[in-house]
C-alpha cells in the first residue's frame, strides 16, 4: 500500500547543525552538516515514521498545519 503525505518541516541552524522538524509529527527530528542533507534525513525519519505506523496498524497521521508565513523575530528585553 502506497501512503502519500505532505508535511510541512521547520529547518533552523544551531551552531553548526541544522536541525528540521515537523510540527504535527511529535519526536520525528532530522540534522545535518547543510540544509539538503537535512531534508534528506528528515525524509529518511518520517518514512520510517509511518513504515512504522502501517506495520503496528496506526493511523498514519495527516498534516494539520499549513505555512502561512516564514519569519524570524528579533526582542530585545529588560532596561
Amino acid at each position: 500500500m502506497k501512503i502519500r503525505r505532505k508535511y510541512p518541516i521547520i529547518v533552523i541552524k544551531e551552531k553548526r547543525e541544522y536541525w528540521a522538524y515537523i510540527p504535527d509529527i511529535p519526536r520525528v527530528y532530522g540534522r545535518g552538516k547543510t540544509t539538503k542533507r537535512t531534508q534528506e534525513d528528515i525524509r529518511q525519519a518520517i518514512t520510517l515514521y509511518i513504515e512504522d505506523c502501517l506495520a503496528d496498524g496506526d493511523k498514519v497521521p495527516r498534516s494539520s498545519a499549513k505555512v502561512v508565513e516564514i519569519d524570524s523575530l528579533s526582542i530585545a528585553v529588560g532596561g
